[in-house]
């Protein structure tokens, strides 16, 4: 049952651009929007998997060996992302990624974008670059590349990523999430009422939809804004 209602149906999203169920999950999640009806907010929100890496990122075999083991332990896993991936409209190509990027770059340009209303073109273009093209996505000059190609002014882009501008309110941003016991992505809060965790089928987004609608669940007691 899509959900029907005039007034808005509000979602605040939290990934991270590393992370390839987040991928799917935004395309889900698109995909149950088609079937409602009025209008959406979306706020998307940082969290990032892999705080620690550097500043540059790392290979990707030393990223693997480092937190699995090796590429062949993650192998399986990432052939059946790859199916996952092409049954909603993405072509993941591992075998492009060089790096592992540090995300908070990219994060503080989501952020940015949201004044502008281009977040979802933005982040499209991040998803798409990384786990499509296999860009690094942690190095400034692609980020400023990707930006423009999202309408955002490059001028002001460079500015921002040659310094620390809202850093801080990136990490806060996020030991607000934690604080409100998400601790894995992608994690999806409708309405402040309820909260979807993990790269969901349609059929629940919509149910989570209608709850937050019409449903007399509880509230959460903490919001990220």
């Amino acid at each position: 049952m899509a959900a029907k209602n005039p007034k808005t149906l509000t979602i605040d999203a939290v990934s991270d651009l590393v992370c390839p169920w987040c991928y799917i999950g935004k395309k889900r999640l698109e995909s149950a929007l088609g079937n409602v009806a009025g209008p959406v907010l979306i706020r998307w929100h940082p969290f990032e998997l892999n705080p620690d890496v550097p500043v540059g990122g790392m290979p990707l075999d030393e990223y693997l060996d480092s937190r699995f083991g090796g590429r062949e332990v993650v192998e399986p896993a990432l052939e059946q992302l790859a199916v996952l991936g092409s049954g909603n409209g993405i072509a993941f190509d591992f075998d492009r990624i060089e790096r592992v990027p540090n995300t908070l770059n990219a994060h503080r340009l989501i952020r940015y974008a949201h004044a502008s209303g281009r977040q979802n073109v933005l982040i499209d273009l991040l998803f798409r670059g990384f786990f499509e093209e296999g860009r690094d996505i942690g190095d400034p000059e692609v980020l400023s590349k990707l930006a423009a190609d999202a309408g955002l002014k490059e001028q002001k882009i460079r500015q921002l990523l040659g310094g620390n501008e809202m850093a801080k309110e990136i990490r806060n941003e996020q030991a607000r999430a934690r604080e409100l016991g998400i601790i894995g992505v992608p994690n999806y809060i409708v309405n402040n009422r309820f909260a979807v965790s993990g790269a969901q089928d349609p059929d629940s987004f919509l149910e989570a939809f209608d709850r937050a609608m019409f449903g007399t669940g509880r509230a959460m007691s903490r919001v990220l804004h």
